[in-house]
C-alpha cells in the first residue's frame, strides 16, 4: 500500500490524513450488500441442506445452472434477453467456467462460509448468527479485500503467469492511497490516476488504463471502489473510455487497516486530541493548511500553551524532521501570545532545530519589535532557513527548484549562503541534506556552486 519501505527506520513511514468512519454496524451493513459477499452469502445458504460437489469442491453443472439462474450470476457482457440466456446456460459443460459463480463461491469457502464434508457442500455451523456480528462481518469483508488486491489481473486474456506491471499489487497500492488521501466524495478519472498515483514503471498511458480499469473492475465487487463508466464510442477516443473512481465509505475503512497494517499512522477525525506530539503533528502535515487549525484546538485546549510547547519541543529536534517541526511553529502561532517568556527561553535551547522553531513563531508572532526581528534574524537566520527549505523538500527534491524560484521566496538562501559560519551550520541537524538539495536543483548555478562548496566546509568542520 504505502510508498515507502516500513521496515527502514531510515525512512519512517508518514501518516495519513485523518479521515471520518462510519459505525461499524453501519460498515457491516455495507459490506454485506457489497456484491461479492453477497452472493458469497447467498450461495452457502444455497447449498442447504447439502449439495454435492466435485473433488475440486465446485458443485456441478445443473446445481450451477439454478444458482446462476437464482441470483442472476449472468457475465456482464451477456444480453438481457431470455433466449440468450438460455442458450448459454446450455452450452456450459462445467461451473468453474463461468467466472460470476466460481468467484463468489470459492470466496465462500475461503471464509468458512461453506463447509464440506463426504463431498457435499453445506452452510457452516452458526453461520446465520455470525452473520449479525458486525465485527465477525467486516473480518471477512476485509480478508476478500485484501484477497482480491492480490489476485486481481489487467490483463485478463494473459496466461499464467501474468507480465509484471499487470497485476493488482502492482496497479492498485498507490491509486488506493492517492484516493484515502483526496477529500471524501472525490472522483478522479482513470488517466488523472494513471498520471498522478501509479508507483511502478508503467506501460504505455493509454495501456495503463486499460489495466488500472479492469483491476477496479474487480476491487468493485467487493464494494471499496464505485466507477461510473462510459465505454468508449467510435469518435476515436481511447479504448478505456472514460471512466471516474470514487473510494467509498467502505474502501475508505479497508485502505484505512491496510495503512495501519504496515505501520502508517491513519488517524481518525476528531480523534488527535489525545495524541502524542509526534503522531499529532505527522498527521497535521498532510492536511491542507486550511483543516490544521481545526485539529489543532481540541489538541491544545487538552494540554494549555505551556505544556504543548514542552510536549512539541520533545519530538522536533532530529535530522528529518523538518516539516513536523514547520507544523509545529504553525500550532504555536495560534498561542504564541500566552508563550512569549518561554519562547525566548527556549532561543538558548542547546538543541538547533528547537531554538529554530522558537525563533519562527517569535519572528511570526507579531511580538517583536524591528530591533527585534533584525536580532533574532541575525542570530537564527539561517537555521530558520534550513527549516523552511527542509520542510518544502519532498522526498525526491522534484519540486525544489520550482519552491526557490517562486514568487515570495525570491534568495531565501542569501542568509545561509552568504558569509556563512559553518561551525554554527552544521550543529542543525538538517543543515547537510538542504545544502546538497540545493547543490543539486538551485535553478542557478552560481548559488549552487556555493551550496556545494559549503557542504563540503560541513563535511570537513568538526
Amino acid at each position: 500500500m504505502p510508498s515507502h519501505d516500513p521496515s527502514n527506520p531510515e525512512h519512517p513511514p508518514l501518516a495519513a490524513r485523518p479521515v471520518s468512519l462510519l459505525p461499524s454496524e453501519a460498515l457491516a451493513r455495507l459490506a454485506l450488500d457489497s456484491p461479492l459477499l453477497c452472493d458469497a452469502l447467498s450461495l452457502a445458504r444455497w447449498s442447504a441442506p447439502a449439495t454435492p460437489v466435485t473433488r475440486n469442491g465446485v458443485p456441478g453443472i445443473d446445481d450451477a445452472r439454478t444458482a446462476i439462474t437464482r441470483f442472476a450470476l449472468w457475465p456482464s457482457d451477456l444480453p438481457g434477453r431470455a433466449a440468450e440466456r438460455t442458450t448459454w446456460l446450455g452450452g456450459l459443460h462445467s461451473a468453474a467456467d463461468v467466472a460470476h459463480f466460481v468467484v463468489p463461491w470459492s470466496a465462500a469457502l475461503r471464509l468458512g462460509l461453506v463447509e464440506i464434508v463426504d463431498a457435499h457442500a453445506r452452510p457452516a455451523p452458526g453461520l446465520e448468527d455470525r452473520v449479525r456480528d458486525p465485527e465477525q462481518v467486516l473480518c471477512w469483508w476485509f480478508r476478500e479485500f485484501e484477497y482480491t488486491i492480490e489476485n486481481a489481473r489487467g490483463d485478463l486474456d494473459c496466461p499464467a503467469p501474468a507480465a509484471p506491471g499487470t497485476t493488482g499489487p502492482d496497479l492498485l497500492p498507490g491509486v488506493l492511497r492517492h484516493l484515502y488521501e483526496a477529500p471524501d466524495g472525490s472522483r478522479p478519472d482513470l488517466d488523472t490516476l494513471v498520471r498522478e498515483a501509479l508507483l511502478s514503471p508503467i506501460p504505455p498511458r493509454s495501456r495503463a488504463s486499460d489495466l488500472l480499469l479492469h483491476v477496479l473492475w474487480q476491487l468493485s465487487d467487493t464494494g471499496a471502489v464505485a466507477l461510473d463508466h462510459r465505454p468508449a464510442t467510435t469518435t476515436g477516443r481511447e479504448s478505456h473510455g472514460h471512466c471516474t473512481v470514487e473510494l467509498t465509505a467502505l474502501g475508505r475503512y479497508g485502505v484505512r487497516r491496510l495503512l495501519l497494517e504496515v505501520g502508517i499512522h491513519a488517524p481518525l477525525v476528531n480523534t488527535l486530541a489525545g495524541a502524542s506530539a509526534s503522531r499529532f503533528l505527522d498527521a497535521l502535515s498532510v492536511l491542507p493548511f486550511e483543516e490544521r487549525l481545526a485539529e489543532a484546538g481540541p489538541w491544545l485546549d487538552r494540554r494549555g500553551p505551556a505544556e504543548a510547547l514542552r510536549q512539541i519541543a520533545e519530538v522536533v529536534s532530529g535530522p528529518g524532521a523538518a516539516l513536523r517541526r514547520w507544523v509545529g511553529t504553525q500550532v504555536l502561532n495560534t498561542t504564541s501570545s500566552e508563550l512569549e517568556p518561554e519562547l525566548r527561553s527556549l532561543l538558548h535551547s542547546p538543541l538547533p532545530a528547537v531554538a529554530s522553531m522558537a525563533a519562527v513563531v517569535l519572528l511570526s508572532s507579531g511580538m517583536l519589535s524591528q530591533r527585534g526581528i533584525d536580532r533574532v534574524l541575525g542570530e537564527y537566520g539561517p537555521w530558520v532557513v534550513i527549516d523552511m527549505v527542509a520542510a518544502a523538500m519532498p522526498p525526491d527534491n522534484a519540486n525544489l527548484a520550482g519552491f526557490l524560484s517562486a514568487e515570495g521566496t525570491p534568495d531565501v538562501e542569501r542568509s545561509l549562503l552568504d558569509s556563512p559560519d559553518p561551525v554554527r551550520l552544521r550543529a542543525h541537524p538538517d543543515a547537510l541534506p538542504v545544502l546538497d538539495a540545493l547543490a543539486r536543483h538551485h535553478p542557478a548555478s552560481t548559488t549552487a556552486a556555493r551550496a556545494r562548496d559549503l557542504a563540503e566546509q560541513l563535511r570537513g568542520t568538526h
